[in-house]
């Protein structure tokens, strides 16, 4: 899985590329962990292909520790074959997810 960093007003952005598995969800805690600090993390899905349990398990380990820390934490950009997984898991009611990072950075969601 590759990983890009980005700001985008307040929001810090992962953009995620590739399968969120065993391994990417190892990569992708990485990444995430300094950023759960109580400020806006997004993650854009866009070019993600799919996600495995354990990339299930990272994203609500995430959203818990941000949580705790009264931040926000925002899954954005998936296709609907990722979307469908996430509802199959019943996780879509659990995550903030939007269409794109643009329409909640602009809208400061």
């Amino acid at each position: 899985m590759q990983i890009t960093k980005s700001e985008n007003g307040s929001w810090m952005v992962l953009t995620l590329v590739g399968k969120l598995d065993n391994t990417g969800a190892a990569e992708l805690e990485a990444a995430l962990s300094p950023l759960l600090t109580g400020g806006s993390v997004a993650l854009d899905f866009t070019e993600v292909e799919y996600v495995t349990s354990s990339g299930f398990r990272t994203l609500m380990v995430g959203l818990k520790q941000q949580s705790a820390n009264k931040g926000q934490f925002v899954l954005a950009g998936m296709s609907a074959p990722v979307r469908r997984f996430f509802d199959i898991a019943g996780l879509g009611r659990v995550f903030k997810i939007e269409a794109d990072v643009q329409t909640l950075t602009k809208a400061g969601a």
